[in-house]
């Protein structure tokens, strides 16, 4: 009977003070012609900003590099859109004038980082690390015309990024990087010159639902554990959706990279010209490809549909194999940074159709078909198995696709 009561006595304190923590929490609330930074600046953990529709600006001498600069734990970012009135119903956050590639000083929309961390902060910085944010939450902006990148986070664990949009951006529209715990829902998208969605050096992120468009890569996954990708519409990229080994980004490799799952995804007509900066990476992707995997293992995809997209619907090769293809980035010139093979990748149940009919005139067009494997790094245990409809196209160089890992 005294323990009943003296555990009721417990649930009841922390029950109060849980329920004191809520009402101590603060709505701030912004209106145009306002800053939104300066309620960030004055808001204490667990507050909520709510901004009014409207285009905001925000002073970038006082923000330096970005045009807000989260460094709060909890903190919660609302735009009340009103839906049925075009722009006059968003939450535009844009800079004042039109940046200029490697002048503008505003070069991220949404920077959400612990207070010291910049983008320059990688893996493995000890003081980053220790001082990682703890919850952030952002919904209903639209953010453009930044030099670099829309909505980042850096260093955050227990995020929320969702019905925001993005586009027109020089490298990429929703950036999770170095995070961990997260959701990335209902975004939109497009209209950028690297990846319209890029999770990074990231774990237990689920990217659901979201619709992405017009960028040399649709969807990024690369240095990260535990990433779940599903029914997101991936469509007029050059590359879909793209899996890469850590020598495409300028992360380190994790030692347990892998369980990406990528699951019933719409992946079609990727087949834009690619609008990527010359002599970078993403400019030596050729158009056409649905979803790729190159140098990456143990991973899933799954219950897709990938159509029309004119070179490869699903592809798996090494990344030495692919990058023995490009007399300036291949692993003589840049070793690997780890193994290179594409190991212990299932390939099953997706439907692919009318892929590779009309592949670019590269040096690699051989690869053209509806389910792609090749490999000359000694790669094993993939398996692709129970994939429709049963008149696929395919190209292997074993000859056969393979079932070893079945």
């Amino acid at each position: 009977m005294n323990k009943n009561i003296r555990w009721s006595g417990a649930l009841l304190g922390t029950a109060l003070f849980v329920t004191a923590s809520v009402a101590q929490a603060a709505v701030h609330r912004v209106f145009p012609g306002e800053s939104i930074q300066a309620k960030i600046d004055i808001a204490q953990p667990g507050d909520t900003i709510m901004v009014e529709p409207g285009i905001y600006y925000e002073d970038a001498n006082a923000n330096g590099r970005f045009g807000l600069r989260i460094k709060t734990d909890n903190l919660r970012l609302i735009g009340k859109v009103k839906k049925g009135r075009g722009d006059a119903g968003k939450v535009i956050l844009t800079p004042r004038t039109p940046p200029v590639t490697g002048g503008g000083v505003q070069q991220t929309g949404v920077y959400v980082a612990p207070d010291g961390c910049t983008p320059e902060n990688g893996v493995g910085d000890e003081f980053c690390e220790a001082n990682r944010l703890d919850g952030f939450y952002i919904r209903g902006f639209t953010v453009h015309g930044y030099e670099w990148n829309g909505i980042q986070t850096r260093f955050v664990n227990n995020f929320k990024i969702i019905r925001n949009e993005t586009h027109t951006l020089e490298r990429n529209g929703i950036y999770p990087t170095i995070s961990a715990n997260g959701l990335v829902a209902n975004n939109v998208s497009y209209g950028t010159l690297d990846t319209a969605m890029w999770v990074a050096a990231s774990e237990n992120v689920r990217v659901i639902g979201n619709d992405l468009s017009e960028a040399p890569i649709g969807l990024e996954v690369n240095v990260s554990v535990d990433i779940e990708v599903l029914q997101n519409d991936v469509y007029n990229n050059t590359v879909g959706i793209a899996l890469f080994h850590p020598n495409s980004a300028g992360n380190d490799p994790r030692p347990d990279m892998g369980n990406w799952v990528v699951r019933q995804n719409n992946v079609y007509d990727n087949n834009l010209p690619n609008p990527a900066p010359p002599n970078s990476f993403q400019a030596s992707l050729p158009p056409g490809v649905g979803i790729l995997l190159l140098g990456v293992s143990d991973n899933v995809v799954e219950k897709n549909t990938v159509e029309d997209n004119d070179f490869v619907g699903i592809g798996v090769l090494g990344w030495c194999t692919a990058q023995g293809f490009d007399p300036v980035r291949n692993c003589i010139a840049s070793p690997p940074k780890t193994d290179p093979r594409a190991n212990n990748n299932l390939i099953s149940q997706n439907k692919v159709s009318r892929n590779g009919t009309a592949p670019p005139a590269v040096p690699t067009n051989f690869l053209a078909a509806d389910l792609t494997y090749f490999d000359l790094d000694g790669s094993s245990g993939n398996c692709f198995e129970k994939n429709k409809p049963k008149g696929y196209t395919y190209v292997s160089s074993e000859g056969e696709l393979p079932t070893d890992g079945c």
